[in-house]
């Protein structure tokens, strides 16, 4: 009985050790951008993705046909990257992208080969490259909030105030 509960108990750890590699690869080692989208109801989220850079525009590589459904109804998007805040039209590209792959596994490398290792693409997986916009991006953080970049994510429990949204 002893030994069983100690085997479970490795099996747990070595299962939570491979869970906490899995979110280091994705987080840490290379450029992580920060995707803003507004859903129908008005509400703005953000996902933390990767980004390459191909033929004129940014690229990003999630799994599942559900974030499509992000894009549908509003393609304006926003991309925190590198300090700055830009805006976007995304567009989804189904289908294998066989040079998106290939620049993403240069740029993130073995974190890249460990993300797919752990989930396979299939044809689930959406490509959406974003194409720069004519539609300027006019966010303001009220005063007395930090932010970890243009817009970040705000601290101390202050919320961020929006003024407008591109095509609102």
């Amino acid at each position: 009985m002893k030994s069983a509960l100690c085997i479970l108990a490795t099996l747990l750890g070595l299962l939570l050790l491979a869970a906490a590699a899995h979110m280091a690869f994705i987080e840490v080692g290379n450029e992580v951008v920060v995707l803003w989208t507004k859903d129908a109801f008005g509400d703005r989220h953000f996902r933390r993705l990767w980004a390459v850079d191909y033929d004129e525009a940014v690229w990003l590589h999630s799994k599942g046909n559900s974030w499509h459904e992000l894009f549908k109804e509003r393609r304006i998007v926003e991309l925190e990257r590198n300090g700055s805040l830009e805006t976007y039209e995304a567009v989804a590209v189904p289908g294998a992208h066989p040079e998106i792959d290939r620049l993403l596994r240069e740029k993130y490398g073995l974190a890249d080969r460990w993300v797919r290792f752990f989930a396979p693409d299939d044809e689930g997986v959406l490509v959406v490259r974003l194409d720069q916009a004519n539609v300027p991006s006019t966010v303001e953080i009220s005063a007395g909030i930090s932010a970890s970049s243009t817009l970040g994510t705000p601290t101390g429990g202050q919320s961020v105030v929006l003024d407008s949204w591109p095509n609102d």
